[in-house]
């Protein structure tokens, strides 16, 4: 019996548990979808009661029915973006039906009709009383939607760089996290990113973990300011991101972005310095497939992408001295390094003060005394790179010379 009695209690403890995990749950969700509202009047304007509403999805054919209220409002919450008609039929008036409209993440779609008395079975289709601006919340956002997104060059396929579209958005380049940015001049490690709805925010960085590839994303959408109570987590701006759902009909794409220097032409500083073309080839290439499981009830979506990339990049010549130039002797550093060279002896003629001796000023060898404290003590520390085989006939006497006039004076 005692031990009937422990293993009640701890059911029960078990079951009150999960309850408060679900209701915590519930409470910290962020909604990756949006809502429908309006109200039902007759051609006088006054409202229709008890009117049955039926808000259907376009793409999947799922419906969603409602009931205006007493003031003949109506509302459809928690649905899944895409494109949506609404339809009213009320007993002596003519069904309504609108146009499919678009509706975007947390959007609250104002679709208010106008019921003309008439029989039932008469159908009218409604194009007026339908608000795009947002009247419900006032949360300020923009939604970047999925043909806005394939259709826009990415370097790089990284859609959140898409973001730099909305005002007050900039980039940052502190924390290395790929889609950074400041939003309304937040810190960067400040914006809370949600996937399908779900926090995709790391635990450490608190940037973003995974940013799908833009061919799997349906829409996202950046809040700014006046955020509703559902975002708690962070103040710094709220990027939603809504993966593609499935319809009644197969759809796939197929794509392979190619990067290659064998196209492209060398560019300006390399070809200013003598230098070859930097080697860029990538491939970013996969595929979508999505499409009914069961028809008008159940659907999937998928998608794959991988990259493959080499580079390789030229960094332009750079003299350096060897161990007798650091020490100011340039009586062997011309061309063939057979006798000095001629630029510094021809500086040190000009200007006795760096080699009062004649003689040595002609050999191009400076006073030892008149090297600068600092230069010093960067050959002291080894900072200043020395060469040991002789320096190549090919590199300029003149940069040469620069590099002389930057250590000694």
């Amino acid at each position: 019996m005692k031990a009937l009695e422990r293993s009640g209690r701890f059911f029960g403890i078990t079951l009150v548990a999960a309850v408060c995990l679900f209701f915590v749950s519930a409470l910290w969700s962020q909604t990756a979808t949006g809502r429908i509202v309006g109200t039902i009047t007759d051609q006088t304007g006054a409202v229709i009661p008890g009117a049955p509403i039926s808000v259907t999805n376009v793409e999947t054919r799922v419906n969603y029915e409602a009931l205006t209220n007493e003031q003949g409002a109506y509302q459809a919450p928690l649905l899944p973006i895409g494109m949506y008609t609404v339809a009213a039929a009320v007993p002596g008036f003519q069904k309504a039906v609108t146009k499919p409209e678009k509706l975007e993440i947390n959007q609250s779609l104002r679709v208010d009709i106008k019921l003309a008395v008439g029989a039932r079975t008469e159908e009218v289709v409604v194009e007026e009383g339908i608000t795009h601006v947002e009247t419900i919340s006032p949360t300020l956002g923009m939604s970047v939607t999925s043909n806005q997104i394939v259709n826009m060059p990415l370097n790089g396929r990284n859609t959140l760089d898409l973001a730099l579209l909305q005002p007050g958005v900039i980039p940052t380049t502190a924390g290395g996290n790929t889609g950074t940015f400041s939003v309304a001049g937040g810190r960067q490690d400040s914006v809370t990113y949600l996937l399908d709805g779900g926090i995709n925010n790391n635990l450490l960085s608190n940037g973003v973990v995974l940013n799908p590839n833009p061919d799997t994303i349906e829409e996202f959408r950046i809040l700014t300011s006046t955020y509703n109570a559902e975002y708690g987590r962070n103040g710094g701006g709220i990027v939603s991101v809504v993966t593609k759902s499935g319809t009644n009909e197969f759809h796939g794409t197929a794509y392979d972005y190619v990067r290659n220097d064998a196209l492209n032409a060398n560019s300006f500083f390399n070809n200013a310095g003598g230098l070859p073309k930097d080697i860029l080839k990538r491939n970013q290439f996969g595929g979508t497939l999505g499409g009914p499981a069961m028809k008008d009830k159940l659907f999937f979506f998928s998608g794959w992408q991988s990259q493959r990339q080499s580079r390789l990049q030229t960094s332009p010549k750079l003299n350096t001295f060897t161990p007798a130039e650091l020490n100011g002797d340039f009586s062997l550093s011309n061309a063939s390094h057979t006798g000095p060279d001629t630029n510094v002896a021809a500086f040190l003629q000009r200007f006795p003060f760096f080699q009062p001796n004649p003689a040595l000023a002609a050999q191009a060898i400076i006073d030892p005394s008149k090297i600068n404290t600092v230069a010093k003590n960067y050959l002291k520390a080894g900072l200043i790179p020395a060469r040991l085989e002789p320096a190549d006939p090919a590199q300029s006497l003149r940069q040469h010379y620069r590099q002389f006039r930057w250590i000694w004076i």
